[in-house]
């Protein structure tokens, strides 16, 4: 297991989150859905943080890094599914012009079955990531 490409995979995770977490400040009068939002993305970026400090500690042969976090950074695994899915979000929060990112701010346009889908990925990946540095530690 290569500790810089999944280094690298947790960085662009960890942009993505803090891009989503810019746009969503910028909604006004957005629904509690929202806050709930940020709340579970803030945390998954700490978590994120978390890992990767531990994976750039990990030396090479490492059985956590070699059998733990491959699973994590398994191409098509819930990571790489969520790091779409957060992009997916971002352009939707703030892709396009100047005068579509304006709209988007003054417009808060997620049906709740949508939320509810997104915040269900946040906590299954968080999971996923606490699971991952419990084992370390075993």
């Amino acid at each position: 297991m290569d500790a810089l490409s999944i280094t690298a995979n947790i960085i662009a995770l960890l942009q993505l989150t803090g891009s989503v977490l810019d746009y969503l400040k910028d909604f006004k009068d957005a629904s509690k859905d929202r806050f709930r939002l940020m709340g579970e993305l803030s945390g998954l970026k700490c978590l994120l943080s978390l890992l990767e400090t531990r994976v750039n500690e990990s030396k090479a042969g490492d059985p956590w890094l070699d059998n733990t976090v491959r699973v994590l950074d398994d191409p098509n695994g819930l990571l790489d599914q969520f790091k779409s899915d957060l992009a997916r979000l971002a352009s939707k929060l703030g892709g396009g012009g100047a005068v579509k990112a304006f709209v988007k701010k003054m417009t808060w346009s997620f049906e709740k079955t949508e939320i509810k889908d997104l915040l269900s990925k946040i906590e299954r990946v968080k999971t996923l990531v606490l699971l991952a540095l419990a084992n370390d530690h075993l």
